[in-house]
């Protein structure tokens, strides 16, 4: 019982012993800045998002007078991409829309899909300008 009592004694004072005080140490002090003192890299665009306008069409007459569906993904909509927008069109009117998209996105999916069930898939690079898409045979 005495050695167990002493053993823990010793390991406790070891423990002890072995512990060291940290001393702080100052940090020196950098005065904020205000606003108009802030300047960006030479042709930083502050920018992280944009508009662009969407508008597809039809040239086939196949299903005249019927409703195509028109979907338009951030990505390949297999791989989860997410759907910016959706709605439909005939080979008389156009489907519009508006899309705002990070600036991290550089495609769209877009999926066509016929009165018949029958799908058109295209993938359409995404700058800035504003698209113009015609599905057809």
């Amino acid at each position: 019982m005495i050695k167990k009592v002493l053993t823990i004694a010793s390991v406790s004072l070891m423990i002890f012993l072995s512990c060291k005080k940290q001393e702080m140490v100052d940090s020196p002090e950098i005065p904020a800045k205000i606003t108009s003192e802030i300047a960006a890299p030479k042709g930083f665009n502050w920018e992280n998002s944009r508009n662009i306008n969407i508008n597809i069409s039809i040239s086939e007459n196949k299903f005249a007078g019927k409703l195509y569906m028109v979907t338009i993904y951030s990505a390949n909509p297999a791989s989860g991409g997410k759907l910016m927008s959706k709605g439909s069109l005939t080979s008389i009117t156009r489907f519009r829309s508006k899309i705002y998209l990070s600036n991290q996105i550089n495609e769209l999916y877009i999926v066509c899909m016929a009165p018949d069930k029958t799908m058109n898939t295209r993938t359409i690079e995404a700058g800035t300008a504003d698209l113009d898409i015609v599905f057809g045979s």
